[in-house]
């Protein structure tokens, strides 16, 4: 109901992705400050679950987290200001993300195997995934800068359950061209180790999607 409502008022989006995809795909893209975020899951045709850090989905994490930071440190609030926004907002974003059936990521804790656990899940029934790998998530440039690659180990787990290599696909959201675009499909080769064939595909992402914010003009 939001996505409609937000459709109605905010600038189109078409898609141009590859037409030969077979089978669930875990999309990795550019965060932008929650450009990325917010243009893909407004946009997409089809529904994806966004890892989404874990505080966000719990009200109580969600309120602690704006007060304790986002209007605080970050946009420099006074703490008493900041709760009063914080308290309907949190509700409303919390509820928000768990609808649209966000997975959570515990960054910094064993329960990341849940994460990894959630994704397979997914993957497993036919669904796909969208994550933001930025390691500054606040970079509004159309230029990816580093990226966490911890992400990559769903290869691991996705292939131990199905025995299949998951497809990764670099996903740009142009400003310029007012378009979602994917032009490649990246998988693990077989029979190489995990840890050497990890460097080669990060560092192929990134690479793809700094292409496609050339390509497109944003850079």
């Amino acid at each position: 109901m939001i996505r409609a409502i937000i459709r109605k008022f905010y600038p189109t989006y078409s898609v141009q992705i590859p037409k030969n995809i077979n089978g669930p795909v875990v999309y990795v893209s550019h965060h932008q400050n929650l450009f990325g975020p917010f243009v893909t899951l407004l946009w997409f045709p089809k529904c994806l679950h966004a890892w989404i850090l874990n505080v966000f989905l719990d009200q109580s994490s969600c309120f602690k987290q704006y007060v304790d930071y986002t209007f605080t440190k970050r946009y420099g609030l006074n703490r008493n200001l900041a709760k009063i926004f914080a308290l309907p907002l949190s509700y409303f974003v919390s509820k928000l993300l768990n609808s649209g059936k966000g997975i959570p990521v515990y960054r910094g804790s064993r329960k990341i195997l849940t994460t990894f656990n959630l994704s397979v899940d997914a993957l497993s029934r036919g669904e796909s995934i969208v994550i933001f790998p930025d390691i500054d998530y606040r970079d509004h440039s159309s230029n990816i800068k580093e990226m966490y690659d911890g992400f990559l180990y769903l290869e691991k787990y996705y292939y131990k359950a199905t025995g299949k290599h998951v497809c990764f696909i670099p996903l740009y959201a142009s400003k310029k061209k007012k378009m979602l675009i994917a032009d490649k499909q990246i998988y693990f080769r077989d029979e190489v180790d995990f840890n050497v064939e990890r460097k080669k595909v990060v560092q192929e992402i990134h690479a793809n999607l700094n292409h496609l914010a050339k390509k497109s003009g944003d850079i």
